[in-house]
């Protein structure tokens, strides 16, 4: 005979974060960065204020003051002191943690999903570059996520917002779910 069903204690809010941190910095998301890249960038993203601050996001603006904050703060813990390192983590973290309905709901997080970036990377990087040249011959200068800077950054995530409308439908940060490991990547298609 099958129990009644009785409802689960869920764990502490404070593991889930750290196991987003950890889903979300995988080997590939730190591949050819220097030795301990990926334990840095978890620990920072285990701690609690990471995402309480973000919790409290009144609009666009102030969550890229935010995210710009963070930004730099993980740079100078990164051996590289990457900023596109810094940002591709941080991106692909937040990403992670709205889509989490224990970290959402607890922070409130669904607020954010029209102003997360696109995280940027090499397949992610050349298919905005094909887009922009598309639409309107724009000449985005694609190198690697090393040498990704605020500049360079912004210009990227303007066209994919406006690739993500035009093509999807959708707020940019889902042209990752789209593109990632796709068999088409292009946004042609």
């Amino acid at each position: 005979m099958v129990g009644k069903l009785v409802p689960s204690k869920m764990p502490p809010i404070e593991l889930i974060q750290k196991r987003i941190a950890n889903i979300s910095v995988g080997p590939s998301t730190v591949r050819r960065q220097p030795e301990g890249t990926a334990a840095i960038a978890r620990k920072y993203l285990w701690q609690p204020i990471v995402i309480k601050h973000f919790s409290k996001v009144k609009n666009e603006k102030d969550f890229k003051n935010r995210l710009n904050t963070h930004t730099s703060k993980l740079k100078d813990k990164l051996p590289s002191k990457s900023w596109g390192i810094a940002r591709k983590v941080l991106n692909l973290f937040l990403f992670q943690a709205v889509q989490d309905i224990n970290l959402n709901k607890k922070y409130a997080l669904d607020k954010l999903i029209n102003y997360l970036e696109l995280p940027l990377d090499n397949t992610n990087g050349k298919n905005l570059k094909e887009f922009a040249k598309k639409i309107d011959g724009g000449n985005l200068e694609w190198k690697n996520i090393s040498s990704l800077t605020p500049e360079i950054n912004e210009q990227f995530q303007e066209y994919a917002k406006r690739c993500a409308n035009w093509t999807y439908k959708c707020a940019r940060c889902y042209l990752d779910v789209y593109w990632w490991r796709s068999e088409n990547t292009s946004p042609n298609h």
